[in-house]
């Protein structure tokens, strides 16, 4: 039976950030880039409503609480949140597509190895497949759980909420083995050029337990790392309140917290781009530590099959 070495496949993460760091950068600033557009859109919306709000004190402020302008400006902040977050998984799916060919097909190489044809319409479909089957098994198990539950609750208080922990730990075990179980469909498609839910099943089987241990190694390393970076982060965020401080102790009462933010960060743009750069570089890393080890497993189990590196590409979009 073949295998796959959980050593080798997370270390191919480590070793692709190594070898491609530029890359790397990359990926995470198309990541970021989403969410630094829809920051740029969102402060000054919030600016606007904050200074578009009535006094406080007027007799009419419960009134004109929520003004035409104020709605209008609420929509707005609204529509760039969602718009946000369609385009980030747009751009995941790409990303995530650059990073499994950068372990697949290495020698495709060029533009950072983004692209946009027919490999990230396979993963996005195949995603959202899988999504969507996720929610669907766990809510089907969810309810099935509280309908036992309830069940075993009618004849025992005690029993029926002992049953409900277990079931809800047999739920979340069970969620967890099943995303473990269809992981290596996604870099398979890539690896196929093909929607390939039944190569990458099939490359999984009797690899579901060895998979879920290898995706809570890599949540793990992952936390460890988010606690390392969150902790540096909220130093130097510290640091940027504490040179604000004499200007927001000076500020009138009724100012614009948002207007001064955006007037400060106007001024100290330099330390924006430095932020994002390193963000840029560290969401890259993540992501490249969580996602190659699953398209390193897929390589090693289909070590002996013949995958379509010799065909002709599909055309790129």
């Amino acid at each position: 039976m073949k295998r796959f070495s959980i050593g080798t496949s997370i270390g191919e993460g480590f070793r692709l950030v190594a070898r491609r760091p530029l890359s790397v950068f990359v990926w995470g600033l198309l990541m970021l880039a989403p969410t630094f557009g829809a920051l740029a859109l969102i402060l000054p919306a919030m600016g606007e409503m904050f200074a578009s709000m009535p006094d406080a004190d007027s007799a009419a402020a419960m009134d004109e609480a929520f003004s035409e302008a104020m709605v209008g400006e609420m929509m707005q902040f609204q529509l760039a949140s969602m718009l946000s977050n369609v385009v980030q998984l747009l751009v995941m799916a790409v990303i995530y597509t650059a990073i499994f060919r950068a372990v697949l097909r290495p020698r495709e190489s060029s533009f950072f190895s983004v692209r946009l044809g027919m490999d990230e319409l396979r993963v996005a479909v195949v995603g959202l497949a899988i999504g969507v089957g996720l929610y669907v098994a766990v809510i089907v198990a969810v309810l099935l759980g509280v309908g036992i539950g309830f069940g075993v609750g009618a004849a025992d208080t005690t029993a029926g909420i002992w049953t409900g922990a277990v079931l809800l730990l047999a739920v979340i075990l069970g969620m967890f083995w099943l995303m473990a179980r269809v992981s290596l469909i996604a870099p398979a498609s890539v690896l196929y050029r093909d929607f390939a839910f039944a190569q990458g099943w099939k490359l999984a089987s009797g690899k579901g337990w060895a998979l879920f241990g290898m995706n809570l190694l890599i949540w793990l390393m992952i936390l460890g790392i988010y606690l390392i970076v969150g902790l540096l982060i909220a130093v130097t965020i510290g640091g940027v309140v504490a040179t604000m401080m004499p200007a927001m102790e000076s500020m009138p009462s009724d100012a614009n917290p948002f207007a001064e933010m955006n007037a400060w960060m106007a001024a100290n743009w330099y330390w924006a781009v430095v932020a994002g750069i390193i963000g840029a570089m560290i969401y890259g890393a993540l992501m490249t530590l969580m996602i190659a080890p699953f398209a390193s497993a897929c390589r090693q189990l289909a070590e002996s099959s013949t995958p379509a590196e010799s065909a002709a590409p599909a055309p790129e979009l």
